[in-house]
């Protein structure tokens, strides 16, 4: 290949539009991400700026993590940040100000395992355990409307449980059930 001016101009016009495209890709986020649970087995509430200025707060995934622990017997993990921000998302999406309602964040090992033995449709490694899945509901917001809208977010797997009215989400492969 002979380099020429032309060519050299070329590449360097692709690495100045190849530089700015982070700038425009991130313009639409928000200046910070918010999060707003209701743990219905513990009654728990927690509305808390999770991210600011480029940066995810420590304190606040710590209260994140809490009010997602295993409500069966207190074990805390932390909560995959990319959850968070899927979460965060949907929620931006689904235009509410109502908090999701979760009904299971954090799993133990002993916990799935005991759901896996008595409960239809747990995964034996689920990823419950990992921090990585929730099972949410969205008060005034059709159960079917939120699925639909983390299905077309196409970041992860999205579960609809229907007779028990609630959406699971993960940060696993992109799939549905």
């Amino acid at each position: 290949m002979q380099l020429t001016r032309r060519s050299v101009i070329k590449a360097s016009f692709a690495a100045l539009l190849c530089g700015a495209a982070p700038s425009f890709a991130y313009a639409s986020l928000p200046a910070s991400r918010r999060l707003y649970f209701h743990n219905t087995h513990t009654g728990e509430r927690l509305k808390t700026v999770y991210w600011e200025k480029g940066a995810y707060i420590p304190g606040a995934l710590h209260d994140i993590a809490h009010v997602l622990r295993d409500h069966r017997n207190g074990e805390v993990k932390p909560i995959d940040t990319s959850l968070l921000d899927l979460i965060e998302l949907l929620h931006r999406r689904m235009r509410s100000s109502r908090p999701f309602e979760v009904i299971s964040g954090y799993r133990s090992p002993s916990s799935n395992a005991m759901l896996y033995a008595n409960t239809e449709g747990v995964a034996y490694n689920s990823l419950h355990m990992y921090g990585r899945a929730i099972d949410i509901r969205l008060p005034g917001r059709a159960t079917s409307s939120l699925r639909d809208a983390a299905w077309n977010l196409q970041l992860g797997g999205v579960g609809y449980y229907p007779r028990s009215d609630f959406v699971h989400v993960d940060t696993g492969t992109v799939r549905r059930w």
